[in-house]
């Protein structure tokens, strides 16, 4: 199969029908008595009720995963959009030195600095945010972002 979590719901299933399979034989040959009939019925829904709300549960999972894609990828590129802008400021504040004083430079790169780290770290907690919904989105974007600017790696 290709996908093994796949596997326990459609073999719960499949035990379920072969217990169906099993108790129409034994009826054929011979008459069940009470307690045979109820506990096999007791089998055959339990594990199809089982198997049926394991699948469910995946299928509900996947389908909202694909609801909400298109608006994570809109956000992600928000978000990217955001990281590089913010990369470049960072690389100007490093680079820049034209200034008066020392001091003017010191407080200036200070206060400038503290904006940029705090937006960095919203962004990597936005991305972080994501990551439960789309998970293998979230690492293709820190892969990105890891190549465009090597230095800083993950947000």
């Amino acid at each position: 199969m290709k996908n093994p979590e796949r596997l326990w719901p459609v073999l719960l299933i499949l035990i379920s029908l072969g217990i169906v399979v099993y108790f129409i034989s034994v009826t054929t040959t011979r008459t069940l008595t009470g307690l045979e009939s109820v506990l096999l019925q007791i089998f055959a829904l339990a594990t199809g009720l089982a198997g049926s709300f394991i699948f469910g549960q995946q299928s509900t999972r996947r389908a909202a995963r694909e609801i909400i894609k298109p608006h994570a990828r809109s956000a992600f590129r928000r978000l990217l959009s955001l990281y590089r802008s913010l990369s470049r400021v960072a690389n100007i504040l490093a680079s820049s030195q034209d200034f008066e004083s020392r001091e003017d430079y010191e407080v200036m790169h200070a206060k400038l600095e503290g904006i940029v780290v705090e937006q960095l770290t919203t962004a990597g907690d936005a991305l972080e945010d994501w990551r439960d919904i789309v998970p293998e989105d979230v690492e293709e974007l820190y892969q990105r972002l890891s190549f465009d600017n090597p230095k800083r790696g993950r947000p």
